[in-house]
């Protein structure tokens, strides 16, 4: 019996050789910048909000919390006061002068005017809690947002630099084989 010879084949893969002194060069400028990057911390790696965003959800949070408190711009006691006493005062003009000052009815009818009026003014602020809820709410998850984007940016910057790794030209070659 015969004995064959034989060999396995092998193969091998890497960058390929032409592209290695550019890649290498890329490659160190990148390196750089994410230690750079990392070092310097987050505000290298996502961009702080603008002035104006950062005034704006501080606003935001401002009037949510007014809304849900009935102050500042959402204070309209006053104005419901007024307009309640002017309801108030209409209807007892008006009843004067039907001579029904005293009456029964009158007094019910003005009552029901009165609370009527007072619930409109109730699912108004009820209204307007809830819409400053809402707006506290996106204001805050606009930060978290935000936050949570700071404490990615190192995973962030690794993941650019190992795309930029990987992207690199390979090449593949095979040797041996046969008898």
């Amino acid at each position: 019996m015969g004995s064959g010879g034989g060999g396995g084949s092998t193969s091998t893969s890497g960058i390929d050789p032409e592209f290695k002194p550019y890649l290498k060069r890329v490659l160190g400028d990148v390196t750089t910048r994410y230690e750079s990057d990392v070092a310097k911390g987050p505000d290298a790696i996502v961009a702080k909000l603008d002035p104006r965003q950062q005034r704006s959800l501080d606003m935001q949070t401002r009037l949510s919390e007014q809304a849900m408190a009935g102050t500042g711009l959402y204070d309209t006691r006053a104005a419901q006061q007024r307009d309640l006493e002017n309801l108030m005062g209409s209807s007892v003009g008006q009843a004067s002068y039907g001579n029904t000052l005293g009456s029964a009815r009158a007094q019910k009818a003005m009552q029901g005017a009165l609370a009527d009026r007072s619930l409109q003014f109730q699912q108004r602020r009820q209204q307007e809690a809830a819409g400053g809820v809402e707006g506290l709410g996106q204001a805050g998850s606009t930060l978290q947002q935000y936050q949570q984007q700071r404490l990615d940016a190192p995973h962030t910057s690794a993941q650019r630099y190992f795309g930029y790794l990987q992207n690199a030209p390979q090449q593949t070659t095979q040797s041996g084989g046969g008898k």
